[in-house]
């Protein structure tokens, strides 16, 4: 090109493979000539594209793939939790398909079907249980429920041991049958003993000095579980108890089953709280009875600390609503229907008297929180509506700034369509074309992206086009020749940052976590199309409002006459120019603030070296700050602290002990597996294919490996070491082990009687099972009511993991422990985790030493609710933030090497996007964020959104001619105001994000507000001041390093 007017390049006009013989671009040629055909081809196209997209991908129902599919296929946490998913899968399966015309008889509302949650959190120094208002105003809570007439119909119901009588007196002999009324199961709560149906000051009082005497719990403790349960009189030494604490404990234990069992709820409030408070403090240190106490008062109440500022109490609801005979095929509607049923009841009956008892206002002495599983989802679905209202909000600051920047209503509908339409095109090439199948909720950002991004491209394209119509005449013979000059000059400067933006966005590739892969290469896609319809759909739009609008009033659109105007904007500027008047002096005046001022404030050496200390100084807090993060410590939020439901999870997560009626994360161990076989899986392309189960063929479930998980099982129960490892329930540590009430069946033929399976008398007898009687004996035992839970479930649906019977085979053979600390629920720091799940090796090494040797084969180790996984996902998504930083600074290094052809000019760059990074990460740290998943993934895609405005500021730079400050000015008033629209765009479009209730989208609109902040300020600022500083002159073609 020629050198122009202040450093401006004067792209030459010569025929060729692109061009015609005037210069000009047979590309923008055709628009020219058929703007409006063009113009509808691309805009139905892009409709087109949609409607498929619907037709396609969302005939099957939620697009969005299952976040818990995704983990490192190759890392030991996921092979083995797939190893042993997979095999568990295919064994239920199978039983399934035996049983499918088989129904079951299942008792009305004998199964647990929902559950409510209430959390009260108390306003005084004396806690929940300190007055007797605030006790009474926990009651409340409850009795909306068990007071309403129709409750019995829809709570769990309890079914009591029906008993049989035989009358031998006279030569008839008569068997009598007496089955008791079932009733509703009392809620889970403190309350129960505090409104007992009777309460025996003088007895408790009695007990309570017995307690306080020193040594006299840890005496009770150590005899009570063989002297009142009879379990595990073997662990004892008779030679070192004496018969006076043997009666003493009995005695005791008599007292306290004669107290604990008026503890109904069903009475009056006790007039001595105090006491109640006091004997449940002591209560909680005897593990027999620690259970009936521990779940209700927090984590600090205790015998020094009679205080509990929260408490919790459980409802559960029951089904299914009817007695009837349900086969498997049908059990999943009838839930659905009983849900809809029971949801509806509570909605009309007790929502808004719910709502009443949650409002602060309601009580002075507790705040009230609950939520349900009927309820959740609803309260879920309302807070993604108000934050997508605020996300729409965004995108309507977008519509507005741009009519305000371009002058039409035309071109800012077609603006915002093709901001908008990215998307579904985008995802048609993604899911439809390229059949990448993993479609990840993260996503859904990239609306945030292409708006920020879409929006900036179109001020570059728009800004480049007011301004030829001043720079220079010999651009505006024709239509074609300005649009040429626009086409060749933004095509370029977009296609770089789009190409470089792209690039940074796939570095996301290198992480093994499907969902971030998925991510960046969606986010690629949206901003390549964006790239496309902007330089051929916005392109044709603005021909065609040069052609009919530009020139009319009515702002910018057509309102009356749509025809063509004469003179054409075009060749009114060319008569402006030829006669000296300036038409587009109104629309200069920011240019030209930025060619003149701004860059004359650069230009200045002092204003550029107070700049320098101002910058160098905050580079250095920012990476002191930088390198303060941790990993988060506490379980990460998915809603704002302050929602009432993130609220009551955050106080269940961190206030309470596991208590013995908690459901904690289980943990299996597994013989007759081997490593998943991970043959031909791609995640991306295919999300339900994690690979197939392989078994062991060395498997062998004979006696002695029989004998060997039950002795294991009883070890774990009351070995010491597992007390900080293993949930204890009644004193003993938690094991689910099939084989021991496989044995007791072996024996008796039956499970009804469970003191007999628990106190373990079958031992007594030749209770192993020979492998070949197993498929006689399976079918039945699989049928009999487990032990385990109340006898609720059968051991087919209590084992249904454990349990690898398919029919015909036991495939694998397993044993779970609960763990006390991780829960399936909540998502627990990584430095928590991992301290559990070495121990939980540290114990699968135990069991390799005496199970697996009889067992024949290695022993897997695996929770099957993906806690394991997610751990060693924690650790990836802190390695993807550093590689994916560092990995997208490098390649926007290269791509503007490459296209610059400047070194120093492509290094700046590189300098100013990872001071981008830092100071991002700096702010977060002095924001109090922590290095959790959300943070890592939100740095680990900084790069990618830090890179425009400096490229093109960098691109114009180098286009440019003339020494360094006409390059300075040049680059500033070409690219100052399209770069300052679109900060303006994306800051303004990141505000409304502050307030969305989910934390994601609230911490990525943090992120993105100081990602394009700091990237404004850097490129303008420090970028540029370092090209002015240093005036490196340019040499004129090849490579310039």
């Amino acid at each position: 090109g020629e050198d122009g007017e202040d450093g401006e390049k004067v792209y030459e006009r010569k025929r060729g493979r692109f061009s015609d013989e005037d210069g000009n671009l047979k590309f923008v040629n055709l628009i020219v000539r058929f703007p409006c055909c063009i113009f509808w081809v691309i805009l139905l196209l892009c409709i087109l594209l949609s409607f498929m997209l619907i037709a396609i991908v969302f005939q099957e129902g939620n697009p969005f793939a299952d976040p818990g599919s995704q983990s490192d296929l190759g890392d030991e946490r996921s092979i083995q939790f797939d190893s042993l998913r997979l095999a568990a899968k295919n064994a239920e399966e199978a039983r399934d398909e035996l049983s499918t015309n088989n129904a079951v008889a299942i008792k009305r509302q004998s199964e647990s079907a929902d559950f409510t949650y209430w959390v009260f959190e108390a306003e005084t120094s004396e806690g929940v249980f300190g007055s007797a208002e605030s006790i009474s105003a926990m009651k409340e809570a409850f009795d909306l429920f068990l007071e309403d007439e129709n409750f019995d119909q829809y709570c769990l119901l309890k079914y009591p041991d029906v008993s049989t009588t035989t009358d031998d007196s006279s030569n008839n002999s008569a068997t009598t049958t007496t089955t008791a009324e079932p009733y509703c199961e009392k809620p889970t709560t403190p309350l129960n003993i505090y409104y007992a149906s009777e309460w025996n000051t003088d007895q408790v009082a009695t007990v309570l000095e017995q307690l306080k005497v020193p040594g006299n719990i840890d005496t009770f403790n150590n005899l009570a579980l063989c002297y009142t349960l009879q379990l595990f009189c073997e662990s004892l030494s008779a030679d070192d108890i004496s018969q006076d604490d043997i009666a003493w404990t009995r005695e005791l234990a008599r007292n306290l089953t004669d107290i604990v069992q008026y503890w109904d709820g069903s009475g009056e409030m006790v007039s001595d709280f105090t006491q109640v408070t006091e004997f449940a403090a002591y209560l909680k240190e005897i593990s027999i009875y620690k259970g009936l106490v521990d779940f209700g008062f927090d984590i600090g109440f205790s015998v020094d600390n009679q205080v509990s500022k929260y408490s919790r109490g459980l409802l559960l609801w029951g089904g299914p609503l009817d007695t009837t005979n349900v086969t498997a095929e049908d059990k999943e509607d009838v839930d659905d229907a009983d849900s809809t049923e029971r949801k509806d009841y509570i909605v009309e009956n007790f929502l808004d008297e719910m709502d009443k008892q949650a409002d602060g206002n309601t009580h002075a002495e507790i705040n009230s929180y609950y939520f349900m599983g009927a309820l959740i989802l609803e309260v879920l679905l309302a807070i993604v509506q108000q934050d997508g209202m605020l996300a729409i909000f965004s995108l309507v600051f977008v519509f507005f700034w741009l009519r305000i920047n371009t002058g039409s209503w035309f071109l800012s509908f077609v603006g915002i369509f093709e901001i908008f339409f990215s998307i579904p095109v985008a995802w048609f090439l993604f899911s439809v074309v390229f059949q990448i199948k993993y479609f990840a909720f993260l996503n859904s950002l990239s609306i945030f992206i292409v708006a920020a991004i879409g929006a900036d491209d179109i001020f570059i394209f728009m800004d480049a086009y007011k301004q030829s119509r001043h720079k220079h005449p010999e651009n505006l013979v024709s239509l074609e020749t300005r649009m040429s000059w626009v086409y060749r000059r933004t095509g370029t400067a977009m296609a770089i940052t789009s190409a470089t933006t792209c690039a940074a966005f796939l570095c996301t590739l290198i992480t093994p976590l499907v969902s971030i892969q998925s991510f960046g290469i969606f986010a690629a896609f949206v901003i390549f199309i964006d790239y496309v319809l902007v330089m051929t759909l916005f392109c044709t739009s603005v021909v065609i409002y040069h052609n009919r609008y530009e020139n009319r009033g009515c702002c910018g659109c057509c309102c009356t006459d749509c025809t063509r105007t004469d003179p054409t904007p075009t060749q009114a500027a060319l008569e402006a120019a030829q006669s000296e008047e300036d038409e587009g002096a109104k629309e200069e005046r920011v240019s030209e603030f930025f060619r003149t001022k701004v860059a004359g404030f650069i230009g200045g050496s002092l204003r550029r070296l107070v700049l320098a200390i101002i910058f160098l100084a905050w580079i250095g807090i920012a990476i002191w700050q930088a390198t303060q993060i941790e990993p988060t410590k506490e379980a990460e939020q998915f809603l704002d602290e302050n929602h009432p439901l993130q609220k009551s999870i955050t106080i269940l997560n961190n206030e309470f002990p596991t208590a013995e009626d908690d459901e904690n994360l289980r943990v299996y161990y597994a013989w007759g597996l081997g490593e998943v076989d991970r043959s031909g899986v791609n995640l991306l392309l295919d999300p339900d294919n994690s690979g197939k189960a392989v078994y062991l063929d060395s498997f062998d479930f004979n006696e002695q490996c029989q004998t060997e998980l039950v002795n294991v099982c009883a070890k774990i129960k009351i070995d010491p070491q597992y007390e900080g490892l293993i949930k204890r329930k009644d004193g003993l540590g938690q094991v689910f082990c099939f084989m021991e009430e496989l044995g007791a069946y072996n024996v008796k033929g039956n499970l009804n009687d469970c003191d007999y399976v628990q106190q373990g008398e079958w031992k007594n007898e030749d209770w192993q099972v020979a492998p070949a009687d197993l498929s006689s004996i399976m079918g039945d035992f699989l049928q009999q009511r487990s032990c385990q839970q109340d006898q609720t479930d059968t051991i087919s649906s209590f084992y249904n993991k454990e349990l690898g019977w398919d029919g015909q085979t036991l495939t694998y053979a397993a044993i779970s422990v609960e763990s006390l600390v991780l829960n399936p629920f909540s998502q627990e720091p990584e430095s928590t985790t991992r301290r559990e799940y070495d121990q939980f090796i540290a114990l699968s090494k135990e069991l390799d030493d005496t199970v697996s040797q009889y067992c024949s084969g290695p022993v897997i180790v695996t929770d099957l609710d993906g806690i394991f996984v997610f751990m060693n996902n924690q650790r990836i998504y802190v390695q993807t933030a550093i590689q994916s930083s560092l990995l997208g600074v490098s390649i926007a290094f290269v791509v503007l090497l490459v296209s610059t052809q400047v070194f120093h000019i492509a290094l700046f760059a590189s300098f100013s996007i990872a001071a981008v990074l830092v100071s991002v990460v700096g702010v977060m740290v002095m924001l109090g964020w922590q290095l959790g998943s959300i943070e890592s993934i939100l740095i680990g895609i900084t790069a990618g959104f830090s890179v425009d405005y400096v490229v093109h500021l960098a691109h114009a730079y180098e286009t440019a001619e003339g020494d360094t400050a006409a390059r300075v000015s040049a680059a500033f008033g070409d690219m100052g105001i399209s770069v300052f629209n679109g900060m303006i765009t994306s800051v303004a479009a990141s505000i409304p994000l502050f307030f969305c209730q989910l934390q994601f989208f609230a911490k990525f609109g943090t992120f993105l507000c100081l990602t394009i902040a700091f990237s404004w300020i850097f490129a303008n600022f420090a970028f540029m001041s370092a090209l002015a500083q240093f005036k490196i002159p340019l040499k004129k073609g090849g490579w310039r390093l």
